[in-house]
């Protein structure tokens, strides 16, 4: 097969990706979207992240990559949602189509921790301590042990969470619409059932992407499910969730403090009572980036290539 990867990723991996794409033709696009060699058409296309974030700044890049994919039968993106119109783009000009969900699991759920434990150690009123040399020792809940999680969306973001919850010795509760195979998951409802997991939990974490299923599926009648003392945390898209109903229950204190790390819309904008309230902590989408991001985007595509070549099931497969 003819395989075309980004001058930048083959330059990063070109050891690995010399090995391991033995018996293939290696095909690169240059930082204007083009084909190096022409005369070779591409069949398989890596999507890395420098390429999706060529594409999505420079029309003409785009319309370069565009072209170069016309032959492909098979794209691997390194991103894990597909609703965006880039990825749309690409979906219906190609036989198969593999996201990247998963990649960015351990850092998402990293990040999920930093914002629990920030709120159960209260972190940001030390830092203040720390400001005016008081050493007034603060009575906190301090451990996570026996507290409830509750995961919207057990994919594998929220398996990871829920991996992590159990090392907090938590009771670990999940919405999804199939049975999953988990030691980390005390109890498993049906996506209907969300009111009911959100009535019992500590923490909600929404890792769920959006779907005319999911649009605002955290609304109104969803906070008001919740514990006052509850944590919102949103590491899905922010289209899942009414930010006038979150801004409400959170001026009221129907529910204790939310982490968003996904608004609607992106970038959120700075008229958003959001930016202002103490007890709503805001991060610009970033948690997912680590330096491994791109280490595990090639190992997903490398096992794809494998399986493409087998004929076994594509990992993600749209």
């Amino acid at each position: 097969m003819n395989i075309c990867i980004s001058e930048f990723t083959y330059t990063a991996f070109k050891e690995r990706l010399n090995k391991d794409l033995t018996g293939h033709t290696i095909v690169l696009i240059d930082e204007k979207g083009i084909l190096k060699d022409s005369s070779v058409q591409p069949d398989v296309f890596f999507l890395s992240y420098e390429v999706m974030f060529r594409a999505l700044a420079d029309s003409e890049y785009k319309q370069n990559l565009m072209t170069a994919l016309e032959s492909c039968t098979f794209v691997q993106g390194s991103w894990a949602g597909t609703e965006s119109e880039f990825a749309q783009e690409i979906i219906s000009k190609v036989k198969t189509f593999s996201h990247g969900g998963g990649i960015h699991a351990i850092t998402i759920a990293t990040y999920v921790f930093s914002q629990i434990l920030r709120v159960v150690k209260d972190i940001d009123s030390h830092i203040e301590k720390q400001k005016n040399k008081d050493w007034t020792p603060m009575m906190l809940t301090g451990e996570l042990t026996d507290l409830t999680i509750g995961i919207a969306g057990f994919g594998g973001i929220g398996q990871e969470v829920g991996r992590l919850a159990k090392a907090f010795r938590m009771r670990v509760l999940a919405t999804k619409r199939t049975p999953v195979d988990t030691n980390n998951l005390d109890q498993l409802f049906k996506p209907s059932d969300l009111d009911e997991m959100l009535k019992q939990s500590d923490f909600v974490v929404n890792c769920l992407p959006v779907t005319p299923e999911t649009l605002k599926v955290f609304g109104e009648d969803q906070f008001k499910c919740m514990k006052e003392s509850s944590m919102f945390i949103n590491v899905g898209r922010g289209e899942t969730v009414d930010e006038e109903a979150l801004i409400k229950a959170l001026e009221s204190k129907q529910i204790s403090v939310a982490a968003l790390d996904t608004t609607d819309p992106e970038p959120l904008p700075d008229s958003s009572p959001l930016w202002e309230l103490e007890n709503c902590f805001i991060t610009p989408h970033d948690s997912a980036w680590g330096p491994k991001a791109p280490e595990r985007a090639v190992d997903l595509f490398l096992d794809n290539i494998s399986r493409l070549v087998s004929g076994d099931k594509i990992i993600n497969e749209v």
